[in-house]
């Protein structure tokens, strides 16, 4: 087998989350080298480059996708990812996008026709997937060990103590406070879509319908900060989702029952690889502890779209996988602005 090669990255955005979790992972993560880093502003772009040592800034995705970089990873506000997708794309170049991969059912899915069109890969930052008690869990779903799964429930929000009001992101993070921007919801947007990915991927089941409540969606109000979706499956799986920012003491688990026993994921619903899982059914008794990683799942992610960029395989998480969760997403959004279940089929 022929060495494997470095894959060039470049990254959309100079935001928090590009500068905390995402390039400090790239650096840690093997196959990948960052060349270069795109912002609106070319001082933003060249202060961050200096800090993370990166040799090439750009102040346009245009610039960016005439660059020699084979992947990017969009870390832009929301509803720049279709577009800065799109560029991308029809240069040639492979896009990790973060989820919400777009704010539309329409622009998502000229996501992946762009994808499909210019033969690129497209992988959503589903990075709950990547955490390796999810995986051991997901093998043994795949193998039936724990029967019928017929109920799932996931939660991942946070808060601080004495805050009731959730405080206020500014400056260039204002754009989450902005519904056009972001995507009509606060929570469900943030963590709520990767749990309900999350779900998905575990149990290999579309959604049928959604139903929600939240403190949110309404003219006087349209961004929540905490929601609660309902969510029934093709095989009869009924999932509960909690996401929310006003939670400070929240157990951040995920729990599905099976007709011959439940698995159990504590504290595993994060950003960093941590918690437990325990698994009791009538085939298996496992139970294994993971140490704190911050930038574990990260890291794990970066690497899974190498393999991919350099082997011609899928991504953990595809394209067609960020549209379902966004459809069930932005179901739950409708579901609560009108007080009705949506049907999703």
């Amino acid at each position: 087998m022929g060495e494997r090669t470095l894959v060039k990255w470049g990254v959309v955005s100079t935001g928090a989350h590009a500068d905390s979790k995402i390039v400090p992972s790239m650096k840690l993560a093997v196959d990948t080298e960052l060349i270069a880093v795109c912002s609106r502003s070319k001082e933003r772009a060249d202060l961050f480059a200096s800090k993370h040592d990166v040799p090439m800034t750009f102040s346009s995705v245009e610039d960016l996708a005439q660059s020699d970089v084979e992947a990017v990873f969009i870390t832009s506000p929301n509803a720049s990812h279709a577009d800065h997708t799109k560029l991308l794309a029809e240069h040639g170049k492979h896009v990790l996008c973060e989820k919400p991969m777009a704010i539309t059912m329409e622009s998502a899915q000229a996501m992946l026709e762009t994808a499909k069109h210019n033969k690129i890969k497209l992988g959503i930052a589903f990075n709950l997937r990547h955490h390796p008690g999810h995986q051991y869990i997901k093998n043994i779903l795949d193998k039936k060990s724990l029967g019928t799964i017929n109920l799932i429930q996931g939660q991942w929000a946070f808060g601080k103590r004495t805050e009731t009001i959730p405080e206020q992101r500014t400056g260039l993070r204002s754009w989450w406070h902005q519904p056009e921007v972001i995507g009509g919801s606060d929570s469900l947007m943030s963590t709520g879509i990767h749990v309900i990915d999350l779900i998905r991927y575990f149990i290999g089941q579309e959604a049928l319908e959604v139903t929600a409540i939240t403190d949110g969606q309404t003219t006087d109000r349209p961004l929540d900060v905490l929601a609660g979706v309902l969510v029934k499956f093709t095989g009869g799986a009924i999932a509960s989702i909690f996401s929310g920012r006003t939670i400070p003491d929240s157990h951040n688990d995920l729990i599905l029952y099976g007709s011959d026993g439940f698995a159990k994921g504590s504290g595993t619903i994060s950003e960093s690889l941590q918690g437990s899982i325990h698994i009791d059914s009538e085939t298996i008794k496992y139970e294994n502890s993971y140490e704190y990683y911050h930038l574990g799942n990260y890291v794990k992610e970066i690497e899974d779209f190498n393999k991919s960029v350099q082997t011609g395989s899928q991504p953990l998480a595809t394209g067609e996988d960020g549209l379902q969760a966004l459809a069930i997403t932005l179901g739950a959004i409708e579901s609560a602005k009108t007080g009705m279940t949506v049907k999703l089929k």
